[in-house]
């Protein structure tokens, strides 16, 4: 899937919404808010909005494997990025994230959302020996802290008579929180010593980022499917000269009911993102790939699998159990998985290789 094509998918459905019929009075009223089956994956976001009141506390960790180098989509060894001239290459990437996240109805036809992410990035790096240049080390560098925190709104744009269809725009915010000045141990002709980290072991974009998108969703009693189109636009450059590459997804799942409490999911997601513009001169760019910003972009198609738990009619029951009266709950208690692995990849490289990822978390409203 190219860029041309990520974004064409994305502009498509921007198009297809300015069509749909208005924002109707039967959104208002009808079954939008927590416990109406929504069963979509969990790396799926802002696919439901709330009713006016509702909150719901999101946790979700993430994590994400990286090992060897690809250039396009071709296998790139250590030897061959030294012998580029580089002084070192990198070998594997572990990314880890804690996101917190809170939704808020504000009224039924506004729901808010904010997410932040604790991450922590550790990479093994390998260089020649200093005075063996035959010989192979491996480095490692870590570095952790908060990303950007991202504020986006969720507003309903059309809603089917019978309520089984949404379509919903996803208009935010991206802050620049999270640290682009992280440093570390590096090397230059003096040897070793602290500079400035590689791009994807920075924190955060640097810059305010638009976050557009929308949802289409159809939900029915025991199944439902969706597709989501998002991106991140990238505004001006960070206060180290550079703004990172624009990022677009595209996205299309099916999720299914296999009991009242359980529903399992499969879906597939291409995403496109754009080289860096600019340079951190801090960063010396024959370091190693990752500090190359020519060297960034690229595409890649996941395909995912996922586990929603959903407790929502089990606590109905229970308040039904103690109270004979009670209405149908507005609380719910959700718990989810989902695993997901390239199918394709094709890297502005030598650039590193995403191998799995996988996130998993959990969901309280009321």
């Amino acid at each position: 899937m190219t860029a041309l094509n990520l974004r064409l998918v994305f502009y498509t459905l921007a198009i297809l919404s300015l069509l749909s019929p208005a924002y109707c009075e039967e959104y208002v009223h009808g079954s939008t808010g927590m416990g109406h089956n929504d069963n979509s994956p969990l790396g799926i976001m802002g696919t439901h909005a709330h009713q006016t009141g509702e909150i719901m506390f999101s946790y979700r960790y993430g994590i994400m494997e990286m090992n060897g180098n690809i250039d396009g989509s071709t296998s790139v060894s250590t030897q061959d990025i030294l012998d580029a001239g580089f002084m070192m290459a990198p070998a594997s990437m572990r990314m880890e994230m804690h996101m917190i996240g809170t939704m808020y109805a504000v009224s039924d036809s506004i729901t808010l959302m904010a997410m932040l992410p604790l991450k922590r990035v550790e990479m093994i790096s390998e260089m020649p020996m200093k005075g063996m240049p035959n010989m192979i080390m491996r480095r490692k560098t870590l570095s952790s802290g908060a990303g950007d925190l991202k504020l986006t709104g969720i507003v309903p744009l059309w809603m089917a008579d019978d309520h089984s269809r949404t379509l919903k725009l996803n208009a935010g915010l991206s802050i620049p929180t999270g640290s682009i000045k992280e440093t570390g141990a590096g090397m230059n002709m003096a040897g070793v010593m602290p500079m400035r980290m590689a791009y994807p072991m920075q924190m955060g974009s640097g810059t305010f980022d638009l976050l557009p998108g929308l949802t289409y969703l159809v939900q029915k009693d025991d199944w439902s499917w969706g597709a989501q189109a998002n991106s991140a636009i990238r505004l001006g450059e960070n206060g180290e000269g550079y703004s990172l590459g624009n990022n677009y997804q595209a996205t299309a799942w099916y999720s299914r009911k296999l009991s009242s409490i359980l529903s399992a999911s499969a879906r597939i997601e291409g995403t496109s993102w754009g080289n860096i513009d600019g340079q951190d001169v801090a960063m010396n760019p024959m370091m190693s790939p990752n500090t190359r910003p020519d060297l960034r972009g690229g595409e890649r198609i996941d395909i995912l699998f996922g586990l929603n738990l959903n407790f929502d009619e089990t606590i109905d029951r229970l308040n039904k159990a103690f109270d004979e009266t009670a209405k149908k709950s507005h609380e719910t208690f959700n718990l989810a998985i989902e695993i997901g692995f390239p199918i394709h990849q094709d890297l502005d490289g030598p650039q590193m290789e995403n191998d799995w990822r996988l996130m998993a978390g959990l969901q309280l409203g009321f």
